[in-house]
């Protein structure tokens, strides 16, 4: 996101089910470091949920480097010892007629304490001003409580549709959803 337009949604607190603190702000050119701690810091299991690209050191200085692009929106939940406990991001294409992507990870501890509806609808926030005016996602069948959160949130089911094969995790039944963003 544009550092014009992060200007316009500072940084957030946000106070946890089990009474813990994250802030929600929108990751830096400098912040390679700290996520690729967090993606190092996701079980393998959790990365057949969440698998737009690989939870690499790599890939989290190319997002880091992408932090301020003007086609993509990343937040970050940072705890108050500076470490990234979840993130969520959605991606565009100007132009296209492509849907815009989106991703969501949080670190197993931070699991149902709020913080992914809470990341959501900071996003959601943002995404009612930048981006274009659908939101879309995919989701397993096997994910039910991602599914529950996305239409709690708002995301209606347009298609059934199957999910190729991605490393070791084999072809499944997702869920095609999409949002009005404003």
């Amino acid at each position: 996101m544009l550092p014009t337009d992060q200007i316009r949604f500072p940084p957030k607190s946000v106070t946890l089910r089990d009474g813990r603190t994250v802030t929600l702000r929108f990751l830096t050119p400098d912040d390679a470091e700290v996520l690729g701690d967090f993606y190092e810091s996701i079980e393998r299991a959790a990365y057949r949920f969440y698998c737009p690209h690989g939870l690499t050191r790599e890939n989290a200085a190319k997002k880091a480097a992408d932090a301020e692009s003007a086609t993509s929106v990343t937040l970050v939940a940072e705890h108050t010892a500076g470490a990234i406990v979840g993130y969520n991001w959605y991606a565009w294409k100007v132009g296209s007629e492509e849907p815009s992507i989106f991703g969501i990870c949080i670190r197993k501890e931070h699991r149902g304490n709020a913080l992914g509806r809470a990341l959501m609808a900071r996003l959601l926030e943002v995404a009612a001003e930048i981006g274009p005016e659908i939101m879309s996602l995919t989701v397993q069948k096997a994910n039910p409580r991602a599914a529950a959160l996305y239409t709690k949130m708002g995301f209606q089911p347009v298609r059934e549709q199957m999910r190729g094969q991605v490393e070791e995790f084999p072809a499944e039944p997702e869920t095609y959803m999409e949002r009005r963003a404003r």
